[in-house]
């Protein structure tokens, strides 16, 4: 199994809400899929995104992943881990500085890189 980075969502409703704003913070609008888990997908320049708006992930790791709703896969078409960390670590402060929402960025739902919570709050939902 590969390994991606993620980008743990929380709250992921409305979703229409969560689409307007990973629009914004993508550049471009995901589409509706529906393929095996994933519901909503795009590609930015080489860079596939995938949304799950719920996931079946269990806490593990120290990561409490059952308290977080949505998961935004980040997947480098050409393996390029190192873009791919940029590109997920892009996306993650752009949706941090929108204020909504608790995140969490890991790599191969192991390692912990960031962690956001709305201004105010604590860091886990």
């Amino acid at each position: 199994m590969t390994a991606y980075h993620d980008i743990f969502i929380h709250p992921g409703d409305p979703e229409e809400t969560l689409l307007a704003d990973l629009a914004e913070v993508c550049g471009t609008r995901l589409r509706r899929i529906r393929v095996e888990d994933v519901d909503y997908s795009a590609d930015i320049g080489g860079t596939a995104l995938e949304l799950e708006l719920d996931h079946d992930y269990e806490d593990d790791k120290g990561v409490p992943f059952e308290r977080y709703r949505a998961v935004l896969t980040v997947r480098d078409f050409g393996g390029d881990k190192d873009r791919e960390r940029l590109t997920a670590e892009d996306l993650f402060h752009r949706l941090a500085a929108l204020q909504r929402y608790w995140l969490v960025l890991v790599f191969d739902l192991q390692k912990v890189i960031d962690r956001s919570a709305p201004l105010g709050h604590d860091l886990h939902p």
